[in-house]
């Protein structure tokens, strides 16, 4: 049986969550972002927004995520350096202390303890880049 993580849904779900951790930092500029993984009921991101979301900052988020989809964006993968991740995401507290627990060995950036050799990666897709160990 296939693993959820090994599964097209779990790539779907996860090239999602990135698209709309774009289209919320697209409305809101100054938003910190922590983590963001695929789940087992879907996908969620972790965000520090200047205040609530209304109904219409979630409309307009949906449908900007379907103008990011629609133009048909390649994730493109790239391995960093401790010190080039932290230049990339200086303004970005969360992403800081998750490059602080991937350089300690320990942290993967869910937040999850890890074995494996310490790999810092990032993707992108349009303007949006994002500390990210891939699919």
């Amino acid at each position: 049986m296939e693993r959820y993580q090994d599964s097209k849904l779990y790539r779907i779900r996860h090239s999602t969550a990135h698209v709309m951790a774009q289209a919320v930092l697209e409305k809101f500029p100054e938003a910190k972002i922590a983590i963001g993984p695929p789940i087992e009921d879907g996908f969620y991101y972790d965000f520090d927004l200047p205040r609530p979301l209304t109904e219409e900052d979630l409309a307009a988020i949906e449908a900007r995520m379907r103008e990011i989809i629609s133009e048909g964006h390649v994730f493109s993968r790239k391995e960093v350096s401790a010190q080039e991740a932290r230049t990339l995401f200086e303004d970005q507290p969360y992403k800081i202390e998750l490059i602080e627990g991937l350089e300690q060995g320990g942290i993967d950036e869910y937040g999850e303890k890890t074995n494996e050799p310490v790999i810092i990666s990032t993707y992108t897709q349009a303007t949006f880049e994002d500390l990210c160990r891939g699919p």
